[in-house]
């Protein structure tokens, strides 16, 4: 087989093999969601949080505790005493005893609240505190779909800009030859080939810089799926770029106030700090706590005494015991403590409720921002779609008045540089809008999946290489 046929056999078979694997922003999204490592890291947290209800709630529930007990005891004793001795006469002898016994049984207790309100108002914390962590996870999966978003539009900015590098490098290159061939004729100085060797040059660093930002992308992305991509779907040249849904901005900062999930888990924090101070404030307050113990003790055993008497008895027994018990504590004085802790407490709930009325402030703030920049992006869009046709006119028009004579080789350069800056300028504008358009949504808390999936709907496969730009994707520009 020839050169030229295995050379288009594996352009062919490179081809194939990047248009068949080109990944969707669906596949990207449902990688993240299974292997992010922070979004498995913030689940684990969020159920961690949960149990704090649990926890609150357990001081309110009854405590029951059982115990069980053995033991052994083997005893000698040796003295003396005084009585009537073997021999019938009075006076001192020697006496000997051992005792050996052994006891089980076993013992329940209850302990019941009956009054205790600080321990009422730590349950109510843990309440609100489930809600705080369930809105920060809601928080937390609104901030994946713009992690991926971000990180599969890094990689296909970074690829359009490499394009756009190499449609450059050809450019000049070919700017160049033309050059070199025109000054080889006199028609021009030696000035204008140093020009365009210079702007060549320049083309091809910055081909290699962005060579290695596709890489780097590439990578940032693969943090997010724990795998590695290659060629990714594009944004289709129909793409359409629409003005937010309503456009009155109000109705944005309402959305954004009643749903913005990190402002809820602010307001649900700060309800937490508020029972947490109720809690801390009623520890002064007496506690009534009832208990019941019921135990069930045996011994079991032998009795030796040498001289024996009438009197020695075995050591055997059982012990049952029933008791009810109401209690009344009345906390007097702790150090301080108490007081303390209430202080401490009341400011953590000050510091929560400032905290929510900032974040409120920031949400409106951010959620207008937002809003504004939206709208600019639809403008900004369709004025870097115009400059494209507007800078390949101006180009086509550099080009004709070089070849009469009336325009230099740093004309055409720059009329080139002006062209590709706008295809590179209209590919970014677009990427923006996608960008802003998700962090608004998300700032009034209507992000969700199904924007993932109406997003991924609006790209396609990236166009098949030619032998000029085999190893580049991107999204079309006009």
């Amino acid at each position: 087989m020839k050169p030229t046929r295995l050379a288009l056999l594996a352009l062919s078979l490179s081809i194939a093999a990047n248009t068949a694997n080109a990944e969707s922003l669906r596949d990207i999204y449902e990688l993240a969601l299974e292997n992010d490592a922070q979004l498995k890291a913030e689940q684990a947290q969020y159920r961690a949080n949960l149990e704090n209800e649990n926890l609150g709630r357990a001081a309110l529930l009854p405590q029951i505790n059982a115990s069980y007990d053995y033991s052994s005891s083997d005893q000698d004793r040796t003295g003396e005493s005084v009585g009537i001795t073997e021999d019938g006469t009075f006076g001192r002898f020697d006496t000997f005893t051992n005792t050996d016994t052994d006891t089980d049984g076993y013992q329940v207790s209850l302990n019941q609240a009956i009054f205790d309100l600080p321990a009422w108002f730590t349950f109510q914390s843990g309440k609100e505190f489930t809600r705080q962590a369930e809105a920060t996870f809601a928080a937390n999966q609104q901030n994946l779909i713009v992690r991926v978003v971000e990180a599969y539009l890094g990689v296909l900015r970074a690829q359009d800009n490499l394009a756009a590098s190499k449609a450059a490098e050809r450019a000049f290159e070919r700017q160049l030859e033309q050059t070199q061939q025109r000054f080889e004729v006199g028609l021009i100085a030696i000035t204008d080939v140093y020009e365009a060797q210079a702007a060549y040059d320049l083309s091809r660093v910055n081909r290699i810089v962005d060579e290695n930002n596709v890489s780097v992308a590439l990578e940032t992305l693969s943090v997010l799926t724990g795998q590695h991509h290659d060629t990714l779907d594009v944004l289709s040249a129909n793409f359409d770029v629409k003005t937010p849904e309503p456009m009155d901005r109000s109705a944005w900062v309402d959305f954004a106030l009643q749903n913005n999930f990190n402002l809820q888990a602010a307001r649900y924090a700060e309800e937490v700090a508020r029972n947490s101070a109720k809690a801390n404030k009623f520890e002064h307050a007496p506690k009534v706590v009832g208990s019941y113990a019921y135990s069930d003790y045996s011994t079991d055993g032998e009795l030796t005494r040498r001289p024996s008497t009438e009197f020695d008895t075995s050591p055997d027994n059982d012990t049952e015991l029933s008791q009810w018990q109401i209690s009344l504590q009345v906390p007097l004085f702790s150090g301080g403590a108490v007081s303390a802790n209430r202080r401490q407490a009341a400011e953590q709930f000050n510091a929560s409720r400032e905290n929510r009325i900032n974040l409120a402030r920031n949400t409106v703030t951010n959620t207008r921002s937002l809003h504004m920049t939206v709208v600019s992006d639809v403008s900004r869009v369709a004025a870097r779609k115009q400059s494209i046709v507007s800078s390949r006119s101006a180009l086509d028009a550099t080009q004709a008045g070089y070849e009469v004579g009336t325009r230099n080789v740093v004309d055409v350069l720059n009329a080139q540089n002006t062209l590709f800056a706008a295809q590179r300028d209209y590919a970014n504008s677009r990427y923006d809008y996608v960008l802003d358009m998700l962090r608004l949504k998300e700032q009034a808390g209507l992000l969700s999946p199904e924007d993932v999936y109406r997003l991924d709907e609006a790209l396609e496969e990236p166009p098949a290489p030619t032998a000029s730009t085999t190893g580049t994707t991107g999204s079309s520009t006009p």
